[in-house]
């Protein structure tokens, strides 16, 4: 009796004699050098699929598996093993079997079409089957083990499900996967399912999830898992018979899909993930900008315990290390910052003890502008004692202009000064980076409209007077408190009525969206280019204070008396650098960090916006970025981009959302989900970009739309 003959009177015992007549038939309908294939899966595949598969069906499946190995150069290379076990099949777990094979050869082989490996072909397929197929993760699915058509009709998926979609793809283009899970997690939650690919050994790959090969979030809860048949062991499922079988959680009676037990190659090949004391370890070798360099290459990634207790050692060691920079030390005693052939000399007061969470941080810009050198200097001494006596506890600066232009304290060269001066004062100081304020008059109320619409993030609240705005937008002016205060009678460059039109745009903001623009208009009845926004403790001032009111009525317009102190408005609020709904007008930017003579370690201060960033863009598109809207719902963890160009980062902390939960990110209708990832490269790059101990996140979500304009959440 020949191997042939063996082999079917083994299948009619098994299968009975109308599985006989079906591989006969299915052996008519192939080729001799794919009976192999055949016989390969009537030998392994369960009772039931004998039963019910046709032999149309499966050699359709067959055939267009030889395509894929005769077509890609990967799978010409891999054993008959692999690609028997691992390609060849029509089905991974207990799923509807579906005709799939052919439509996802036709569709996907120009989806990988120039990869040069099966992992990088993988990874394509991962990030773009998804948004192409319309289908992405949601506990709502109507099962957790569907089918390809299922999820494509449903347009959503478990894990399961998912990664049964990307399988399928990886085989439909020769790629040897198979489906990886386990029942539950040691350290707590319920089951997960993920894929492996073959690429010289194999490699995990979260599905609709990881950018790069062995790169997932759950690398380190897995490498804790137990092996040798227990709940907590992962299964690689098996199409060739084992002794061993998949555990499925949503059917724990079906016992036919086989598997092999991998949790032996999860400890083995733990992701770059490192404990606490190998963090502090690497901040204790270097400093903080050669650190990150070394991160780049190899990042660590950690635990939500771990990332809570490195916040403030990353924070202490950048203090430490400003502290220990000769040029830093010299700009604070000499008071005198410098940034590209301009330097900005600048003079302080300190009042009162310092309190607990540090001194308030009062800067004052004087007047002048447009005039000689002698004129502004007089100037900028007297607005060193302007505003003084309502400074209770706190630190009150007044800057010089950096030239003598109209212009002054609002050049190109400016916006890096004053971010440069703010650090110094918190390290050197103790000055609490959530109060601090910007104040100014005449050319310094110039720059009270120009600086916070370009660096807003940096400022508690904004006090201008008798300045004019120049055009600017006010859009930015989210999340600050802003006042405006100008005499009625100061019309040259109508900085009255201008002054009381932009009172009026950001009162229309602010009921527009309730809570973000916290503003007053303060016009002081009778008053020129001079008024008292300085006068005593318990002095008031005869104001408008309804700007609309008195563009209509002049005037007539109803006055109240106020007490109209700038610094003692400005003490009522303290910056939320956190905010939970984010507006930003993009075009409206500055370069904040001067990135010359040692300025900053990083150049990318100007494209960061609370807890948005424009920076390290990289994309083959030109970056489109006007106005990005985003609002964040932290019970639910989710995100809701309301407008966007084509690109912006999320930068995450604790404060914000659950870490140890997946993300939501809604955009253009496009629902997306992603695990955060904690990196201590990502914690140490926005500790040196931001300078602020409020503005080190551990996790960066990357959201991008491509040339086909998909988008993608990295």
């Amino acid at each position: 009796m020949n191997g042939k003959t063996l082999l079917l009177v083994v299948t009619v015992l098994l299968i009975g004699h109308s599985a006989f007549s079906k591989e006969e038939e299915l052996m008519k309908l192939l080729p001799e050098k794919q009976h192999a294939g055949a016989d390969f899966l009537l030998s392994n595949m369960p009772k039931r699929d004998a039963a019910a598969l046709s032999a149309t069906f499966l050699a359709e499946n067959i055939d267009y598996a030889y395509r894929a190995r005769s077509t890609f150069p990967w799978a010409a290379a891999i054993s008959d093993d692999l690609f028997l076990n691992y390609v060849l099949p029509y089905a991974n777990l207990d799923e509807s079997r579906d005709p799939w094979r052919k439509q996802f050869f036709e569709t996907f082989g120009g989806t990988v079409a120039g990869c040069k490996s099966a992992g990088e072909a993988a990874i394509k397929l991962n990030t773009t089957i998804y948004e192409e197929l319309n289908v992405h993760y949601s506990r709502q699915r109507p099962k957790p083990n569907q089918s390809p058509a299922e999820s494509i009709r449903a347009g959503k998926a478990s894990c399961t499900g998912l990664s049964i979609l990307l399988a399928n793809a990886c085989r439909a283009v020769g790629i040897p996967a198979r489906v990886v899970g386990t029942p539950r997690w040691v350290n707590g939650g319920g089951n997960h399912t993920w894929v492996e690919v073959w690429d010289a050994g194999w490699h995990r790959i979260g599905a609709s999830e990881s950018r790069a090969l062995d790169k997932t979030w759950f690398g380190d809860k897995a490498a804790e898992q137990v092996g040798h048949g227990a709940r907590h062991a992962i299964y690689a499922a098996s199409f060739k018979r084992t002794a061993l079988h998949f555990p499925l959680v949503w059917a724990p009676s079906v016992n036919d899909v086989s598997a092999l037990d991998v949790t032996a190659d999860y400890a083995t090949k733990k992701q770059g993930t490192a404990a606490r004391g190998a963090a502090k370890k690497a901040l204790r070798e270097k400093p903080l900008v050669g650190l990150i360099t070394d991160l780049k290459k190899q990042d660590i990634l950690l635990s939500r315990k771990a990332y809570v207790g490195l916040k403030e050692l990353i924070w202490q060691k950048y203090a430490d290390e400003i502290k220990a920079d000769g040029q830093r030390c010299d700009e604070h005693e000499q008071t005198s910052v410098s940034c590209d052939g301009l330097t900005m000399r600048y003079a302080y007061t300190t009042v009162g003890d310092r309190p607990k969470d540090g001194y308030s941080l009062y800067i004052a810009m004087h007047g002048g502008g447009g005039a000689a050198a002698r004129v502004n200097d007089r100037q900028w001494r007297h607005m060193q004692t302007h505003y003084l006596n309502g400074v209770t506890n706190g630190i009150y600066l007044a800057p010089r202009g950096v030239n003598n232009e109209f212009n002054l304290h609002w050049r190109r060269q400016s916006y890096a000064c004053y971010d440069r001066i703010i650090e110094n004062m918190i390290v050197y100081e103790g000055v609490d980076p959530n109060r601090v304020y910007l104040m100014g008059f005449s050319a310094g109320g110039d720059a009270a409209y120009q600086i916070p619409a370009r660096m807003p993030d940096r400022w508690a609240a904004v006090a201008m007077s008798a300045g004019h705005p120049n055009g600017v937008p006010t859009d930015n002016y989210a999340n600050l408190a802003y006042l405006i205060q100008v005499g009625e009678m100061d019309r040259r460059y109508r900085r009255n009525t201008v002054a009381a039109e932009y009172g009026v745009k950001v009162a229309k903001l602010a009921k527009a969206h309730p809570g973000l623009y916290k503003n007053a208009t303060y016009i002081h009845a009778g008053r020129g280019h001079g008024f008292m926004d300085h006068g005593k403790q318990g002095a008031t001032q005869k104001v408008f204070t309804d700007p609309a009111s008195w563009l209509q009525k002049g005037a007539q317009a109803e006055t109240s008396d106020v007490d109209c102190h700038s610094i003692r408005w400005l003490d009522r609020h303290v910056r939320e650098p956190l905010p939970r709904k984010v507006i930003w007008d993009c075009k409206t930017r500055c370069e904040r960090s001067g990135n010359k003579d040692g300025l900053f370690p990083t150049a990318e201060k100007g494209n960061l916006h609370y807890w948005l960033g424009l920076d390290r863009y990289d994309k083959d598109v030109e970056l489109v970025a006007e106005r990005i809207v985003v609002e964040l719902d932290s019970e639910k963890n989710r995100l809701d981009v309301k407008e966007i160009g084509n690109y912006v980062r999320l930068y995450l902390n604790s404060d914000l959302v659950d870490l140890g939960k997946e993300i939501a990110v809604t955009v253009e209708g496009k629902a997306m989900r992603i695990q955060p990832k904690l990196s201590l490269e990502v914690m140490v790059r926005s500790m040196l970009d931001r300078g602020d101990p409020n503005y080190i996140f551990p996790v960066c979500l990357t959201l991008s739309k491509n040339p086909e304009g998909t988008w993608i959440l990295e």
